[in-house]
């Protein structure tokens, strides 16, 4: 079983029965990375690299995080990762989902999704 940090509401959907999600849709991409790396630093394990995919953080409003549901001691390698993509997603101005049409946030959602579903093929 996973635990799943996300803002979208497909993820939250569609990766029902997998572990325990943890949605808050009106989180940001950073709030998603900085609520997944509290969990990393307290000794969750990172299934999926938290910049995976080719959508840098200013060109989606949607990210989802698949962690290990256990905690157990800090991985130092892994705290790194996620300093280093805080560091690269604070360069960018995040997109505002105000401002895009309903049917391109959907598109964005499902993107996401698809991105993590090999998460869970590849175990």
């Amino acid at each position: 079983m996973y635990l799943i940090v996300t803002n979208n509401p497909m993820a939250a959907r569609r990766f029902t029965g997998r572990g325990e999600v943890r949605l808050r849709e009106e989180d940001t991409y950073r709030d998603v990375l900085v609520r997944a790396r509290d969990l990393v630093y307290i000794g969750h394990r990172l299934c999926n690299h938290p910049l995976y995919g080719s959508l840098r953080p200013h060109e989606t409003p949607y990210r989802t995080v698949v962690l290990s549901a256990e905690a157990g001691a800090p991985d130092w390698e892994e705290c790194c990762i996620f300093s280093d993509a805080l560091t690269v997603t604070d360069k960018f101005t995040l997109p505002d989902r105000t401002r895009m049409a309903p049917s391109v946030l959907l598109d964005y959602q499902m993107i996401d999704c698809d991105l993590v579903e090999n998460v869970f093929s590849d175990r």
